[in-house]
């Protein structure tokens, strides 16, 4: 057996021919792209006909895909082959996005009841479906979509600013929220930092109120481009015309955001000094400035000294709750229409990804599936990082990238069709450091909205000493180095290697995570455990200690796939196999607990029946499937006030009998589905994975140094409610393509 060292030199020497040969057909990718593009898919993908994929040979690509496909349904029929879809479009439909593994039965049995119509949601009850606005989730979910029926441009049309006016008027916030198109959710929340320290709001002189606004300003939220108010010199505001500038503040007199940038952006008519209530919160927040150094550090240190998650202060700044976070580092996101979610110190807003305490922010890249562009910049202006390189790796994006300079905007083709990139991470380089964010949010406004979403943030990885760039050079116990970099190369796009260069400078030793990714293609040998389940069932067989298979795994989904006939086919079989750490297929396979949104959660969710446009399972796939019944859940998170939040999270663990402790907690991309975990083939020898996901798995034995987590606020604190509540008697799940007759929260029907 080689030593340790000789293996690592081993696998040096192998990284560095893998790179030397992708520097030598750098100049060929273009045309290998290109002619992908224009290829029709022929690949079999049955067990006894799997064609290797050779990197020098050239794959058909499908560029976009159909409703929750697999094509090994699709082949069960005599005749049946895989069509493209044609390659222009009217305006996209509602909910046109849909999930990228339903079945082309599916698609086929549905396409003569015009189910894309079905999809048209209703602002209110009295208007037509069929002319409805597309709803802000127009363009998403997290998976492939129905818009792979009618291909559409990589640029969507808006909708027009009389479209955008018409819906604005008499609306809620949360009507207005969940009813307009993706570019109409333009609420000038996304910038704010609501965890400004004082120590920054002391920098920042005494800013003057706003002059009254108008009236009817004060009921008409604008959600157009805002226009911020300049700062004198002397730190007091433009008075001149700043009311008819700046739109109104939306959360009214509940707003509690204190930042600087919020205040000059919106305008809050209840701070006027006309009752005194602005002299007072001035005075307030005078007296919050002035505090004793002391007083305030010591607060700080309380945070950040606070054991695994433990808060002493919700309202600490953002780097200090994540310094309290640790070992977790696992946050969820605000939604805006429940004020609860504000109240949890272990929620965010994007700007927190952003702070500047975080580390001075050089270069960046973000891989995504949905991309508003316009969204992503607006938080990179309010951080202050617009002119900062980015480029972006997308599934599709509404925006133009020439309006910024600074991106570099590259779209994933998929070798295989029902493929998605459906990776959400960030990628941060500082001056002196760099950061990982692993998370499950499209870069659209709803997703960080109104959806419960999950993020993983690393710990600031420092640069290597001595000017070192090596693969194995500081890396962590869990290889996350090793991981992260073969999965950028597996892209073979020379902007990514860049990246997987710029990775090997740091030092990754304090990394506590397992990366967890899945990346399109056969794979067998030794790379067959380096993806999808296999790689989490490598990662818990060896790190997550022995447990009992009578244990049940907990899958917690915003979408579901085409499973097979019984759970044994895939679902337990496969991943929940690998979810237990199981060396291999057996006849012993554990009970798989999945969490998936009852109709009645939809109905019932803060924004109604449109809370379900991030979830698109549909009946059809259900109807050759109706054991998963018997396994579903509700979705309840009533500890963290996020049960009439939608989840778009996806979160998988293992609890003890007792339920007081987990195996392991796993936050990922990747929905129920083979196309995002890999199926095995070929009498489990090889798998086969059709889209791109990326995951973070914590181990106790890296965290905790014991066999457990306990669950708690000072421990391990899940998404949603121990124990679960399964699904009562005579309940559905959520499908996206049925009418819905009995009113939502808002008296709104569905479609």
């Amino acid at each position: 057996m080689d030593s340790d060292e000789d293996l690592a030199r081993k696998l040096q020497a192998q990284f560095d021919e893998e790179e030397r040969l992708a520097r030598e057909q750098e100049n060929e990718d273009a045309i290998f792209a290109q002619t992908l593009a224009s290829q029709s898919h022929d690949m079999s993908e049955s067990d006894e006909d799997v064609v290797e994929v050779n990197r020098n040979e050239e794959v058909p690509v499908r560029e976009l895909v159909d409703l929750d496909s697999d094509v090994e349904d699709a082949e069960k029929e005599e005749g049946s082959s895989l069509q493209m879809i044609g390659s222009t479009s009217k305006t996209v439909p509602q909910h046109t996005i849909s999930d990228d593994e339903t079945d082309i039965e599916d698609i086929e049995t549905e396409s003569n009841s015009k189910a894309t119509e079905k999809l048209q949601y209703s602002p209110s009850k009295e208007s037509s479906p069929k002319k409805t606005p597309v709803p802000e989730h127009a363009l998403s979910d997290d998976e492939t979509d129905i818009e792979d029926l009618e291909l559409p441009s990589e640029v969507p049309k808006k909708i027009n600013k009389a479209e955008n006016d018409q819906a604005d008027s008499g609306s809620t916030v949360t009507e207005k929220q969940t009813s307009n198109s993706l570019t109409k959710m333009r609420s000038g929340h996304h910038i704010s930092d609501d965890d400004t320290d004082t120590e920054e709001l002391a920098v920042q002189a005494e800013v003057a109120q706003p002059p009254k606004t108008e009236k009817e300003n004060e009921k008409k939220l604008s959600v157009s481009g805002s226009q911020s108010t300049p700062l004198r010199k002397d730190g007091s505001m433009e008075q001149a015309n700043s009311s008819k500038k700046r739109p109104v503040c939306k959360f009214g007199a509940d707003c509690y955001r204190k930042n600087p940038w919020h205040l000059e952006e919106f305008y809050h008519p209840h701070l006027e000094d006309k009752d005194g209530a602005g002299a007072k919160r001035k005075s307030e927040s005078s007296n919050s400035i002035s505090e004793p150094a002391e007083k305030r550090r010591r607060e700080s240190d309380s945070g950040s000294s606070a054991r695994k998650g433990s808060f002493s202060n919700k309202n600490m700044p953002f780097p200090a709750r994540l310094a309290a976070s640790s070992p977790f580092n696992f946050f969820v996101n605000k939604s805006y229409s429940i004020k609860e979610t504000h109240e949890d110190p272990l929620s965010l807003v994007f700007p927190d990804l952003l702070n500047p305490k975080l580390g001075e922010i050089v270069e960046s890249v973000q891989l995504n599936f949905m991309v508003d562009l316009e969204f992503l910049m607006t938080n990179y202006k309010a951080g202050k990082i617009e002119s900062k390189p980015l480029l972006v790796m997308y599934g599709q994006m509404e925006g133009n990238p020439r309006d910024y300079p600074a991106v570099t905007c590259t779209k994933v083709n998929l070798p295989f069709q029902y493929g998605t990139h459906h990776t959400k991470m960030m990628i941060f380089e500082y001056t002196d450091s760099l950061r990982v964010v692993v998370h499950t949010a499209n870069l659209v406004p709803n997703d960080w909205y109104e959806k419960t979403q999950g993020y993983w943030i690393s710990p600031a990885f420092p640069l290597l000493e001595e000017g070192k760039a090596g693969l194995l050079d500081g890396e962590s116990p869990t290889r996350f180095k090793r991981d992260l970099v073969d999965y950028l190369t597996s892209y073979k796009a020379p902007d990514l290697t860049r990246w997987s260069h710029i990775i090997k400078k740091y030092d990754f030793t304090n990394c506590n995570a397992v990366f967890v990714g899945s990346s399109p293609g056969y794979h067998a040998g030794e790379h067959k455990d380096k993806w999808g389940h296999m790689k989490a069932r490598r990662a818990i067989r060896q790190h997550g200690g022995s447990w009992t298979s009578s244990v049940p795994v907990i899958a917690q989904c915003s979408s579901i796939g085409s499973l097979g006939k019984d759970a044994k086919s895939w679902l337990s079989g496969e991943l929940g196999m690998s979810l237990t750490g199981a060396p291999g297929v057996c006849a012993s396979a554990p009970k798989v607990n999945v969490i998936y949104p009852s109709e009645d959660d939809v109905r019932n969710s803060s924004e109604g029946w449109m809370g379900g446009s991030c979830l698109p399972y549909n009946s059809g796939t259900h109807a050759k499937q109706t054991w998963l019944t018997e396994c579903m859940h509700c979705w309840r998170s009533d500890r963290r006030k996020r049960t009439r939040v939608m989840p778009h999270i996806k979160t998988y663990t293992r609890l003890n009998k007792s339920q007081s402790a987990a195996q392991f907690f796993l936050l990922t991309s990747a929905n129920i589905s083979k196309a995002a975990w890999g199926t095995l083939q070929k009498q489990n020898t090889q798998l086969f994975i059709r889209s791109y996901e990326a995951g973070i798995l914590l181990l106790p034995k890296f965290l905790t140094d014991t066999s457990e987590f306990p669950l708690s606020a000072k421990d391990l604190l899940l998404p949603y409610d121990i124990p679960l509540t399964p699904y009562p008697s005579g309940v559905s799940p959520w499908f996206m393509n049925t009418d819905k007759s009995q009113p939502d929260i808002f008296g709104r029907t569905y479609p």
